[in-house]
Parts: C-alpha cells; structure tokens; sequence
C-alpha cells in the first residue's frame, strides 16, 4: 500500500519542527527510528496529506460537473458543501435531502479515490439504495453494511471493490471504531440523532474520530450532516452539529459564546452575540424551508396543500365517569400524582379516548369507548376509494384495538417491540403497496421516510410535540405528491382537546421562528455574495 513517508534528521530547523508538530496531530501514523543515520521517519496514509499540506498522488484533478437532474437550490448546497468539505444541510422535508448527500458522495469518491460511509437509521437504508439507483442507474452503487464486523473488515480493507457503503447508526453501540478515520468522506443521514447529548452512538462516533480529548476530528476531510430544519431554538441540535463536523471543540462551546441562562434557566442569544451566532452558522450550514424564498425554483408551487378534518366523536357513560374522578384528584396524594390538566393527568385522559387506561403494575385495563370503531370506520373507507392508509398513534395498546376493528391481513401495527428486521419488512411491504394500511407512531416512522403514494393519513392520537406532527405530515405531503392529502383528526373533546390546541398553538411559533431564522440566512448569504 502506498505511504507518505517523511524523513526526520539533522539540522531540525524550524521548517522541520511545524511539520513535526503537523505529525504529531495526525490520527494515524508509524514512527521508524534508523540509529545509523539518527534519524527518524514517519510514515502515514495519503488520505492524510491534506492535514500536513501536501497534495496526496492519485487523487483526481478534474472537477466533475453536478449531476443535471438536480434542481437549482440542490446544486447551490451541494456546490458549497464541496468548497466546505464539512457542511450541514438543515433541509425540510421534501427538498431532497437523500440526491444531494448521493451527488456530495459521488464527488468525493471522485476527487479522492477514498471511501464514503453514509450512517443512517436502518429503517430508510432500503430507500436510500433504491434512489442511487433512480438517479445514478449503475454509476452509483451503495453497499450495504449489514453488521458492525462487516463494516470493521471494510474500513480495514484497501481492496474492497465497493467504495460507497451504507449503515445504521446502531453500529457505533457497541464501542469506538477508530478505523472511521480510514474514511475520505462520511455522511450522517438523519443526523439529529446527534443532539440526544451524552447518547452512546453520539459518543462513540465523536471519540472514534477526534480521541477522548474532544478536539476537532482530524482524519475524515469530508464531512456532510443531513436532517430536516430544527426548531430554530434547538440550540442543541446545532451544537451537536458542529461537534461532529469538527467546528466546535465541545457542545458546550456554543453555549458560553453565544448563549446565557435567564433567571428560570432558560437559555437564550446574547442579544450582541447574536448576528455574531448565525454568521457561524451560515458560515457551516444551510437553513433552507422554501426554495423559492432564497430565488430559486419553487419546486413546491404544483403539491396541493393537505386538507385537514377533524372528527368530534361522543364520550361513553364509563369514558365520563373516568374523566370526572381525574379531574377531581389534585396533585397531593392523588391517583395520577399531576397537577391540574398536567403531562400525566392529560396522557390518561388520551389513554382513556382511544380505549384503554395503563396500569401502575403496566397491565392494560380496557375502557368503553366509540373512538376505535370510528377510526377503522375511516379506515375502511379509504382504502376502500383505492388509498393507502397511514394510522399515527401514540400508545402501543392504542394500535391493537384499532386492528381488532379491521380484518385480518388489511393492517400491521408498527412497534418498538419488534426487531428491526421486522420492521424494516414492513416498512418495504407499504412501500411497495402489498399492505394498505400501516399503523404506527410518529418518533418510530416519523423521519426520513418517503410515502408519496399516500394520500390518506388518519391521527388517531397525537402528543404534545409539533415537530412530530409536521414530521407525521411530511412523509406524505412533500415533493412528489400528486393528490391532495386528506388528514383525518377523530377527536373526543373532553379528553384530547387540550393537547389538540397545545399542538396547533406551537405550530403558530415554529412557523413563525423558522421563518425568522430563513430571513437570517438567507441575509447573510446575500452579504457573502453566495446568493443575488
């Protein structure tokens, strides 16, 4: 295997000295001393050479055109995640997060003759193949990745025949794998993973690259971070961000430059640090919602906006009997120990709406309820129009009920419970329209998942949380889409309505914020000159 090998002797100058000191950070190196000639030689990959100033042999000198099936906006981001070689695309859903991060890959295997390692949750890996093959045919071949010793034997192997490959994140459980600096290039697909703070996959990965010193990683030169626009005050999510890309030395780090804590200990922007943080952003990222607001094509103007219904469905004599002795228990001593209309006492009442009520012991009580009924009723009837079904829920038990209304075969209810082999079945049997109805819950399917031949969607439950609202809507509302989406919302008043309006109420504030935050970008893009 070819070696870059540098030779240390006398007189050691200072020329000598800021190329050793360069030596000293590389992530992987073999130090030979020669007592003869008393001298010393240190010899390192050539991926590495960028890291010592130098141009390493055999890489590609041509530059590739972008691919022309990329839209405007596309090949603007992927043009300047290349120039930045470490780069964030916070792209809502739809924008086509997948084609750009294939096209980033596609020329870095290019420009480097290396390897790129796309890390991505196994649920959407199948979807990711099959779009290299859309776009590129056989130009472009992903291998799959399927177990953590394949993927060690991989990295290790110069020989490998296939240079672009593919695995989950579940991989990095199990320990560091320092061989990651073996890569030219790697892409976190769905990236907000990242921003679960001290998550064992976050870790290792960080310490795999940049060494228990936390210091910026080394090895990788190319770095790309895909995942749809964060709420703009997610400050986390951009901290993990600019962690793994190698821009900050901690979290932390963003946190002391930009950030203060007010007296609840919520943190907020320094008010003078504040076009000081998003110029750092910009200067590593992209915030993008709406092509057409920074002046390119409006890919988005022919999708039909959803159409939402919501469904009032009457309480049961027992369904009333349970809301009224919830409501009675205060916070001391009571049943539910929540104050009023709290997280706890609101999530029982939902329970109770879709039919059931969970135990202290976890055992499942059943409760009388017409919610079940009326949504296999919705059901029915769409799949009987020729509709593929998408059933939201937030409750296991809730799933069940509902299938006991449907007949056999018609519904699969999507869990945690299963194995992700499992899952990944019957995510591929929906998506190939063998099964027409998929029930499951938002946080397992709710990201990064492509379903535009839906055009029915029924919530049959839904939490507190916005982002995985809008999250549930855009796999099927998003680019590609030819129907209107019709979005059922069955609703019991009295027992789901207050975290209905919590919802709608946080829909309010994000759009509004992320709006904000595009206006900031879009700014300072303008006074980099990057855009008109």
């Amino acid at each position: 295997m070819q070696q870059i090998t540098l030779n240390f002797a006398q007189p050691f100058d200072l020329a000598k000295y800021a190329m050793f000191l360069k030596c000293k950070q590389l992530p992987e190196s073999k130090l030979n001393y020669d007592w003869e000639t008393d001298s010393y030689n240190i010899q390192t990959h050539p991926r590495f050479a960028h890291l010592l100033g130098m141009k390493a042999e055999g890489r590609a000198a041509a530059q590739q055109p972008l691919s022309d099936f990329l839209f405007d906006y596309q090949r603007f981001i992927v043009a300047r995640a290349l120039e930045a070689k470490r780069y964030a695309i916070y792209a809502d859903c739809g924008l086509g997060k997948t084609v750009m991060f294939l096209e980033y890959a596609r020329h870095i295997l290019h420009k480097t003759g290396g390897k790129v390692l796309i890390f991505s949750p196994l649920q959407i890996i199948l979807q990711t193949i099959e779009e290299s093959r859309r776009f590129y045919g056989g130009k472009l071949s992903v291998h799959q990745l399927k177990t953590r010793a394949e993927l060690v034997a991989w990295l290790n192997d110069d020989a490998s025949p296939h240079h672009l490959a593919i695995t989950n994140y579940e991989k990095m459980i199990d320990g560091e794998l320092p061989e990651l600096n073996r890569l030219a290039g790697m892409i976190a697909d769905e990236s907000s993973i990242f921003k679960t703070g001290g998550g064992v996959i976050k870790w290792n990965m960080l310490h795999s690259l940049n060494g228990k010193s936390g210091m910026a990683p080394l090895g990788v030169e190319y770095r790309l971070s895909c995942t749809a626009t964060p709420a703009p005050n997610d400050i986390m999510e951009y901290a993990s961000q600019a962690s793994f890309l190698g821009k900050l030395r901690t979290d932390g780090e963003i946190l002391w430059t930009y950030f203060s804590r007010d007296k609840f200990g919520n943190w907020q922007i320094k008010p003078y640090a504040k076009e000081g943080f998003y110029r750092f952003l910009a200067s590593w990222s992209i915030y993008i919602r709406n092509p057409a607001h920074y002046g390119f094509t409006d890919n988005f103007r022919d999708i039909p906006a959803p159409q939402f219904h919501t469904h009032e469905i009457a309480q049961s004599p027992e369904q009333q009997r349970m809301e009224l002795t919830i409501r009675r228990h205060g916070s001391e001593g009571s049943l539910f120990g929540d104050t009023e209309l709290g997280v706890v006492k609101r999530s029982k009442l939902s329970q109770i709406a879709k039919g059931f009520v969970y135990l202290k012991d976890h055992s499942v009580q059943r409760v009388d309820s017409r919610k079940p009924a009326a949504v296999a009723e919705l059901i029915k009837a769409a799949v009987k129009s020729g509709s593929q079904v998408l059933v939201w829920t937030v409750f296991d038990e809730e799933g069940e009920i509902i299938l006991e209304h449907l007949r056999k075969g018609q519904a699969v209810n999507l869990t945690g419970k299963m194995s992700e082999a499992e899952r990944a079945l019957v995510i591929e049997d929906f998506r190939h329209g063998t099964l027409p109805v998929l029930i499951s819950k938002a946080g397992l399917l709710g990201f990064g998942l492509n379903f535009q031949f839906c055009d029915t969607m029924i919530f049959s439950g839904w939490n507190d949380s916005y982002e995985q609202f809008y999250q549930a809507i855009k796999r099927a509302h998003r680019y590609g889409q030819k129907k209107t989406l019709q979005v059922h919302l069955p609703v019991i008043p009295q027992l789901e309505e207050a975290i209905l309006e919590n919802v709608l109420h946080k829909k309010g504030n994000f759009e509004r914020d992320a709006q904000e935050h595009e206006d900031v970008y879009k700014k300072i893009l303008k006074d980099y000159g990057a855009i008109k």
